[in-house]
């Protein structure tokens, strides 16, 4: 089976060393520019990512102190302080273990009246810096990017999503009870296909198939993930699990 992808596909042995891999990415990026701003996503795939950054600032004295963190979206009508949300996940697992001071981040407000100017503000952050520096970024089982579903255009900006039934069910996992889903606020794909350095990262078995097609298939807006192949910059990174039914 031939990989299409225009992005530069990695393939690492194991999650391990697939989080060393896509840290250096990054790290080598902060140390070009030390006032970066850098989309990330939460969520299980990006964890390991975090841990080695957070060893990077404490055994290697990375220096984050000009960077701007922002988040990748968020579920709409859920408490920001609830344990499955994005920001709570990424304050946990990224924002704390960095040490990063409170305007260092930024996220999504969903807790705003009108979400469209919430949209447009964030849009507008992105669009004062010059565009994103670094944006990570996992891919769902259906292909989605952030909460960019299938049939979101590649053109989009950051939007309100109507979320996927299996984006409903799978994002159950984050929650420590039955919690009902429908609406996500995310950044756009748009946003990944102009980042300096987007990097799509994908782990486990689980996203095989998925990735299968969005590497080999032709582009389509109903596998988000398959705008990797109109990207000429940035990385794939992926471990042999999610890489194994790319195998010619």
């Amino acid at each position: 089976m031939e990989v299409f992808c225009f992005m530069k596909t990695q393939i690492f042995k194991d999650y391990h060393a697939l989080s060393k891999a896509t840290t250096w990415l990054i790290v080598d990026s902060i140390k070009a520019k030390k006032n970066s701003l850098v989309c990330l996503a939460s969520g299980h795939t990006p964890i390991g990512v975090f841990e080695e950054l957070a060893k990077e600032v404490k055994e290697n004295d990375l220096d984050l102190s000009g960077c701007t963190f922002l988040s990748l979206d968020e579920w709409v009508g859920i408490d920001p302080y609830d344990t499955g949300s994005s920001l709570t996940m990424l304050k946990r697992d990224c924002f704390e273990p960095l040490g990063l001071q409170p305007h260092q981040t930024e996220y999504f407000h969903v807790e705003v009246n009108d979400l469209e100017k919430e949209c447009e503000r964030i849009n507008s952050l992105i669009e004062r810096n010059g565009g994103l520096d670094i944006m990570l970024v996992g891919v769902g089982t259906n292909g989605h990017i952030g909460m960019n579903e299938p049939g979101t255009s590649f053109d989009a900006y950051a939007h309100i999503s109507i979320l996927a039934e299996e984006t409903k069910t799978v994002g159950q996992k984050y929650f420590s009870k039955p919690t009902a889903l429908s609406l996500g606020i995310t950044l756009g794909l748009r946003h990944l296909r102009e980042a300096r350095l987007p990097i799509v990262m994908a782990s486990g078995e689980k996203k095989a198939a998925i990735m299968a097609k969005g590497l080999t298939q032709a582009p389509t807006e109903q596998i988000p993930v398959s705008l990797s192949q109109l990207i000429p910059q940035g990385y794939v990174m992926l471990d042999e699990a999610a890489a194994s039914q790319l195998a010619s």
